[in-house]
């Protein structure tokens, strides 16, 4: 039932060396020398309640270019935010996945309680300042862009005042007394159409829903603390599954629509599919049958097979990749 596959020859029993992992599919990370500047890390902030969140757009396309660390999308899409298909910033992180950032020296966490405490006085004033100048500049932007769709649409628009004024006039018995100048009267009508305020700063919203305030106008430093993950055995497990397949250069994400603890992908995640699914067991452990043959089916139904982790006492790594026979 169970076969060998060219992924598990490719990993076979795996220890914590880098000699021992193949160093084709290690992934590409950005080397430095001692006459570069410091490398710049990913930063992650930890929430009040445990969450890894990077919102620094830079930070996440290099963390899923260079590391293949994915991360998902929590955050509102702004151009469209009456939908939860397609979201935004920030990506929030698994702890193996913010964890394995720090161990190879690409992240540093900052504490985010600071931003629960009221806004000072001094912090309210400030806010207060940069928004009004804010709304200035981008209210000169909006009369600009304002201005251009005017003068684009100068023939409609014209034509639609012309045809109300003629409508109003024959209702009211006024004779009708327009410039014989086109242009003349484009002017008036551009200059009253220019004259309306579209834009009230009480109801405009000029910030995203993305970092707080605080921080984007410099109004409050995040403290950089220490991340301790794993702590418990059943995390350590995890993580050393985790952290092997990375090494290894594979591309993982999370395996919860499966049924698996991780999903495998040998190559990038937005053009490729996942061939395997990963569980991991403590081979102190037993597993079921009934939870072998439940995950083969699936995988077999998804045209996958199943990378079995088995982590021993010492936190070493066997994998063996299996499948259905009749599967092709």
């Amino acid at each position: 039932m169970a076969t060998k596959s060219s992924i598990d020859v490719e990993l076979g029993s795996s220890s914590s060396q880098d000699e021992d992992l193949p160093t084709a599919k290690r992934p590409k990370r950005e080397e430095q020398t001692s006459e570069e500047p410091p490398r710049r890390k990913i930063t992650i902030n930890i929430g009040a309640r445990g969450t890894l969140h990077v919102w620094d757009a830079e930070d996440a396309v290099k963390m899923q270019s260079v590391y293949h660390v994915m991360g998902t999308t929590v955050g509102c899409f702004a151009k469209t935010p009456l939908q939860d298909i397609f979201k935004s910033l920030p990506f929030q992180l698994t702890p193996a996945e913010a964890a394995y950032l720090r161990d190879i020296g690409a992240a540093q966490f900052v504490d985010e309680a600071v931003l629960r405490k009221f806004p000072t006085a001094v912090q309210q004033e400030a806010f207060r300042e940069q928004r009004e100048k804010q709304f200035n500049d981008q209210h000169k932007e909006f009369d600009k862009a304002r201005q251009f769709q005017l003068d684009e649409r100068k023939e409609q628009i014209m034509a639609g005042k012309i045809r109300k004024m003629t409508e109003a006039a024959a209702v009211s018995g006024i004779p009708l007394n327009l410039p014989e100048d086109r242009e003349e009267l484009w002017q008036t009508i551009r200059n009253e159409l220019l004259s309306r305020p579209m834009v009230q700063e009480g109801s405009a919203r000029i910030e995203l829903p993305f970092r707080s305030w605080k921080v984007d106008m410099s109004l409050a430093e995040l403290e950089e603390i220490t991340f301790s993950y794993p702590q418990t055995h059943p995390e350590r497990v995890y993580y050393a599954a985790y952290l092997e397949l990375m090494k290894a250069g594979f591309w993982v994400t999370s395996g919860m629509k499966y049924g698996g603890d991780l999903l495998l992908y040998e190559g990038d995640v937005h053009v490729n599919h996942s061939t395997c699914i990963v569980r991991i067991v403590d081979e102190t452990e037993e597993t079921s049958l009934e939870d072998i043959l439940r995950i083969g089916r699936v995988a077999t139904a998804c045209h996958k097979a199943v990378l079995w982790a088995s982590v021993r006492k010492d936190y070493t790594v066997d994998f063996t990749c299996s499948k259905w026979s009749l599967m092709k």
